[in-house]
């Protein structure tokens, strides 16, 4: 238990970033967009794009070859938990609300891991 704790640190430290991040007072968050996407889309696409990639991260250190099986997991997991916490945004976090907008930039932050593991790991 300690070695996998010891192992995916950064990706659970990120875990616990992201759930404080997204569930922050929705009314002190400011109303900022670009054109079509709102600044609150693309913060879920960095966020849990960064959270598979820590776990894929965590698990290719010292590996040549890519472990897609694992890939594969880490992306499952980064969406999941983005699914998780519109949940808590909408029957725990204080004027926060369930959007399936955000869900899908969190799903496309964390399939964004597939082209960051093709990128960085097969050179």
């Amino acid at each position: 238990m300690i070695f996998f704790i010891k192992k995916y640190y950064l990706a659970f430290l990120w875990a616990l970033l992201s759930l404080g991040a997204c569930g922050i007072n929705g009314q002190s968050l400011p109303k900022v967009s670009f054109n079509l996407i709102g600044i609150d889309k693309l913060a879920h696409f960095v966020l849990f794009g960064v959270q598979s990639f820590l776990i894929i991260y965590a698990n290719q250190r010292g590996r040549k070859e890519i472990d897609w099986p694992h890939v594969h997991l880490a992306v499952f997991i980064g969406i999941a938990y983005g699914i998780l916490i519109e949940f808590l945004q909408y029957a725990v976090f204080v004027n926060r609300s369930f959007d399936y907008a955000d869900m899908i930039a969190d799903a496309l932050g964390a399939s964004s891991c597939y082209f960051f593991a093709l990128f960085i790991y097969k050179r």
